[in-house]
């Protein structure tokens, strides 16, 4: 397909190329804003995007496709459920289908072009460009009022800089526009589908690298954690480098927002003891005690702390709350503690869990207080070791509570499928409201399952939590695509 290069303002240190298909301006106007998730259509209902980063697209193995679950209004999840697939070889996507792209290895979302659509910004870590190797890429898939269609890409400038390995959307210098982070670069609102961004700079957040540096990859998340009205960014990072250990510590990153845009990126300490705080594999970002400041959520799911942070430990994994407040993230005061042994949270922490796999918030019982999946993608169900699960934790007042908290597999009454050794259920979860109803409904991604196929699950709201009854699933039969080892809910649009 013939691409069209894009100018980008780059005040940066790290340059980058962009492509284009441009699609017509929207005609109309979209519905009022959804009070949690994405919204690619307008239609006011929130829209949810799952990653099959490791499928087969027309014979190219690992080439990736990533299908999107357009929300109805008052229509039930478990049957309005219709996933719409795009990948590199959809007609209005830019390029082609390689095999190893990795296209959805990380997704983000937001109203880039400020037409009044959430548009959804796909990595491809592992693009190849020319004679650079695992430089990476971004498309962004332009939302509109039939939902998205027409992109742009925008490709990493230097071998091994995995661009599309970690995401995040947010406003970061405070100017109304989404911005969009990547760890190696910051993108500045507002985007023109033929110009790109209007500015870009350098982010200094650790990405790409060799397996004894970081060996997994990051996790990025946004919110306004000191409460001045722009969004920050947290990163969560391994990092052995320089006189760390091989192997290193998951790190916690923050970098404040501000009219200049992204601060550098400031390991978080324990204000006590100054021992790095255990960053754990996820991070989500929200308001939980509605106090006017962010809180970070950090997905703990190691019962071991690495060398180099924090001796704060739990068998099977927890979830570790960092308050937010005036001066940023609070390491001074209490960080709230949940795990499988906490009282209330269901089931009993055993070894290699993986408590905190993956984190989502979201308003489950429409109470005005955000909730929390936990996906423990190592859990054995039975004899049925990494089956997996997903525990819903429900806030309150004064944030999570162990209370009310209900858990799901495979073999939960109601939920399809049976826990199978490997599955990993609730490797990835997403909490969005695509009915409507103003309860946030649960989506479970499962990326082992048959021989790593992959599939979903959506579990619908109920008065009060997460419910099993009605709960569907869906895969590559139903989405048309080829199984094998796609890894289908490997991870969501957060």
């Amino acid at each position: 397909m013939p691409q069209r290069a894009l100018r980008l303002s780059a005040a940066v240190a790290v340059a980058m190329a962009a492509t284009a298909v441009a699609v017509p301006a929207a005609q109309a106007a979209p519905a009022a804003p959804v009070a949690a998730g994405d919204d690619f259509n307008g239609d006011g209902v929130a829209d949810v995007a799952v990653a099959a980063p490791r499928a087969t697209v027309s014979g190219k193995r690992e080439a990736g496709y990533v299908s999107v679950n357009y929300g109805i209004r008052g229509v039930d999840p478990q049957t309005a459920v219709h996933g719409k697939v795009y990948h590199q070889n959809t007609p209005g996507i830019p390029g082609s289908a390689e095999a190893g792209d990795l296209f959805g290895s990380a997704l983000t979302s937001g109203d880039l072009d400020g037409d009044g659509y959430d548009d959804l910004v796909v990595g491809s870590s592992n693009e190849a460009s020319g004679t650079l190797w695992g430089n990476g890429s971004l498309t962004v898939l332009w939302g509109g009022p039939h939902g998205l269609s027409g992109a742009t890409v925008v490709k990493g400038a230097r071998s091994g800089q995995r661009l599309g390995e970690a995401l995040t959307a947010g406003d970061f210098d405070g100017d109304g526009r989404p911005d969009l982070a990547t760890g190696t670069t910051v993108a500045h609102g507002p985007f023109d589908r033929t110009s790109g961004a209007a500015r870009t700079e350098a982010m200094d957040v650790e990405v790409g690298g060799s397996a004894e540096e970081l060996w997994n990859p990051p996790a990025l998340a946004s919110g306004d954690i000191d409460g001045d009205g722009i969004d920050d960014v947290v990163a969560v990072v391994s990092h052995g480098s320089g006189e760390l250990p091989y192997h290193g510590p998951r790190l916690v990153q923050y970098l404040a927002g501000g009219e200049e845009g992204l601060t550098p990126a400031r390991t978080l300490t324990d204000a006590g003891t100054g021992e790095a705080l255990d960053g754990g594999r996820s991070v989500a970002v929200g308001d939980l005690d509605r106090d006017g400041y962010a809180d970070i959520v950090l997905g703990r799911a190691s019962e071991a702390d690495m060398d180099g942070t924090e001796e704060v430990n739990a068998l099977g994994g927890a979830i570790e709350v960092v308050p937010g407040g005036a001066g940023g993230p609070d390491t001074a005061g209490p960080r709230p503690f949940l795990h499988q042994d906490s009282p209330g949270v269901p089931g009993s922490a055993e070894s290699m869990d993986g408590f905190g796999e993956s984190v989502s918030l979201g308003d489950v019982n429409r109470d005005g207080h955000l909730d929390l999946a936990v996906g423990a993608g190592g859990e054995d169900v039975g004899t049925r070791a990494d089956a997996g699960s997903v525990t819903v934790l429900l806030g309150t007042a004064s944030g999570l509570t162990g209370t009310g908290a209900k858990s799901f597999t495979q073999n939960t009454a109601s939920v399809p499928g049976t826990a199978e050794r490997g599955d990993r259920f609730g490797h990835a979860v997403r909490l969005a409201d695509t009915d409507g109803d103003g309860r946030a409904d649960l989506f479970a991604g499962a990326p082992g399952e048959n021989e790593y196929a992959g599939c979903v699950w959506v579990l619908q709201a109920g008065v009060t939590q997460i419910q099993g009854a009605g709960s569907i699933s869906f895969g590559a039969r139903s989405l048309g695509t080829v199984a094998a080892q796609a890894q289908l809910g490997s991870g969501f649009d957060d």
